[in-house]
């Protein structure tokens, strides 16, 4: 008897927790986000193999069995530690991880040691950088401290402008045709037919900066806004469309209801018009027209007077009335993405990171591509900021560095893509299918231009001459826009041409 007791004992003890056990897995965490139970209900969160992944491993692989870099050093150098893990080692932080991986499987695979260097991100009074300084002083130098290096548009322009980066077409290992690097890198980054920095997978920001527009579901739905997607996978979303959509939500509901519009990048929003500030000449080397195209003059017109109006949209047309007042003392919020998650803004432009970031945040909203500019442009064109690497003229051994941004872009494929675009946008931000093939259409058309490169800054940090002037124009005011344009070309135009005489010099040594 006591043996039949203990035995059912025994059985009752591993049936309670099963039974705890089950009763639990239809709990979600309280992770703060709000999940669309009939949107979501069949996603687990985990993408389908990359096809890709596996050419990635045999090209490594390939490239690994051909060449011998047994013993040697490979330093890799850029503002605050961008593009290198916080550590050298895996420390749960995700992005860090992701660059640790690609650097020691890198290590592993080519019995190389690998160095990072933190430069600080900006120097004194913010003209200068320290990046920009420690390469120009070892390139001088001829020291060959660093093998490689990465930074942002004016970290790339200040180098180019004091002669400090290879060229990098002549290179025979990197192959720009392959999948793992940014495509059309020749055709619109290239100055002369030469090219002197590359993006890509290469950089984490591959997969953080492009531009796109959120909606919020909740402000939709309260305005009647319907059928979004549709109207992008019929090729109808266009700029028109969406003020013609964002009239639902009354003009005057700004503080009571919602906005129609956050903020509006101005540069992005030419590109998506099919538009470039930045022309080519014959020989393939960028310049700035003399004067204003009246496509761009007509856009500006039309945005400025929508997008600086305080009534729709959310703003920084007031700064320029209120100096000193601060956005929290304006709209009561510490900056626009609490109230898109307070269900006050309807539309907003943001980038990739962006999107990531709101995801943290509680609310339900939709990603969408840049609207076309006109409804018979083929396809949408999403805009990149970018973030680039070059080779410093003074690296000691430029086949091995040739060999390893090949392998950095490959396996920065491997190791971002997964976590920077399936998991953290796809599976973890968007909250619809939808959303992750609006996504795909993003970086299907994402494009990069020139003009950030070669617009002439005010310090390291800013943004060029005619990106600001064109914001402006967007968020604020587009009067005397074309006497302005006429000004600025002049200043930026002379900088490209000390730039081009620096590289044509170059040449003829």
């Amino acid at each position: 008897m006591l043996k039949k007791i203990l035995a059912l004992l025994l059985v009752i003890l591993m049936i309670v927790p099963a039974i705890v056990s089950c009763g639990n897995e239809t709990e979600k965490p309280n992770s703060g986000i709000n999940y669309d139970e009939t949107e979501n209900s069949d996603d687990n969160g985990d993408e389908e193999d990359d096809p890709i992944i596996a050419e990635v491993n045999e090209h490594v692989s390939e490239i690994a069995s051909q060449v011998n870099l047994k013993g040697k050093t490979f330093t890799w150098i850029g503002p605050d530690g961008w593009q290198a893990p916080v550590k050298d080692e895996e420390t749960g932080d995700v992005e860090s991880d992701a660059m640790y991986f690609r650097q020691r499987e890198i290590e592993d695979k080519f019995a190389l040691t690998w160095v990072n260097n933190r430069a600080p991100t900006s120097g004194e009074g913010d003209t200068s950088s320290p990046t920009v300084d420690m390469i120009k002083q070892d390139v001088m130098a001829g020291s060959g401290a660093y093998d490689a290096a990465y930074g942002g548009n004016m970290h790339t322009q200040q180098l180019l402008i004091n002669d400090c980066l290879m060229n990098l077409t002549d290179f025979t290992t990197m192959d720009l045709n392959n999948v793992w690097w940014q495509q059309d890198l020749q055709g619109s980054l290239s100055i002369g037919g030469e090219l002197y920095f590359l993006t890509g997978p290469i950089v984490t920001s591959f997969y953080q900066d492009a531009m796109c527009i959120v909606f919020n579901k909740q402000v939709a739905e309260d305005y009647g806004v319907e059928g979004l997607y549709d109207i992008v996978n019929d090729g109808d979303w266009t700029f028109d469309k969406m003020l013609e959509i964002a009239q639902a939500v009354p003009e005057n509901a700004g503080g009571a209801g919602a906005y129609r519009y956050g903020g509006i990048d101005g540069i992005s929003v030419v590109v998506a018009h099919g538009y470039s500030l930045t022309e080519f000449d014959e020989n393939g080397n960028p310049y700035i027209l003399d004067s204003i195209p009246q496509e761009i003059v007509n856009i500006a017109d039309k945005y400025s007077d929508i997008f600086s109006d305080d009534t729709q949209t959310v703003n920084t047309k007031w700064q320029t009335k209120n100096p000193g007042e601060s956005f929290e003392e304006k709209y009561g919020y510490e900056g626009w993405d609490e109230m898109f998650a307070d269900n006050k803004v309807l539309f907003e432009m943001t980038d990739t990171a962006g999107v990531a970031h709101l995801r943290t945040l509680d609310v339900n909203f939709g990603v969408l591509p840049m609207p076309k500019g006109y409804d018979s442009m083929e396809n949408y064109v999403s805009y990149g900021s970018g973030q680039y690497v070059f080779i410093p003229k003074s690296a000691k051994d430029p086949q091995m560095t040739d060999v390893i941004l090949e392998v950095m872009a490959a396996l920065g494929y491997k190791y971002f893509k997964p976590t920077f675009y399936d998991n953290m946008l796809k599976s973890r931000s968007v909250k619809d299918f939808e959303s992750k093939d609006m996504l795909d259409i993003i970086f299907n058309t994402k494009k990069y231009d020139i003009i950030n490169i070669v617009d002439k800054g005010a310090n390291i940090s800013s943004d060029g001459e005619l990106v600001t002037l064109f914001s402006g124009a967007i968020q604020e005011s587009s009067a005397n826009l074309v006497s302005k344009f006429f000004i600025k070309s002049k200043i930026v135009n002379a900088s490209i041409k000390g730039l081009l005489a620096n590289i044509a010099a170059d040449v003829q040594h």
